[in-house]
C-alpha cells in the first residue's frame, strides 16, 4: 500500500475453515485429514478506492509464504535422528 501511495487506517482479517474432525481422528479413513475448505475475507480502511484495496489484495497473495504454501503443492521431508 504505501508503494502505492494508498494510506492503511485499518486491516482486519477473518480466517475460517472446513473440518470434518473424523478424518483427524482416524475415525473414518475415507475422510481427508485437513481442511475441505478455506475462507479468508478481509475488512479494510483505507484512503483508496474499492479497485485499489482490491489490486493491494491480489499483490499481497502473490507475496504472502502462507498463501502460497496453503494454494500450491509443496514438498515435505520428514525425518527422525
Amino acid at each position: 500500500a504505501q508503494h502505492r501511495g494508498i494510506q492503511l487506517n485499518s486491516v482486519k482479517a477473518k480466517v475460517e475453515g472446513d473440518m470434518d474432525i473424523s478424518g483427524i481422528l482416524g475415525i473414518d479413513a475415507d475422510v481427508r485429514n485437513g481442511f475441505s475448505a478455506i475462507r479468508v475475507s478481509f475488512e479494510i480502511d483505507a484512503e483508496a478506492t474499492q479497485e485499489e484495496i482490491a489490486a493491494i489484495v491480489a499483490q499481497s497473495q502473490k507475496r504472502s509464504a502462507v498463501f502460497d504454501i496453503i494454494t500450491n503443492p509443496t514438498n515435505v521431508h520428514v525425518s527422525v535422528n
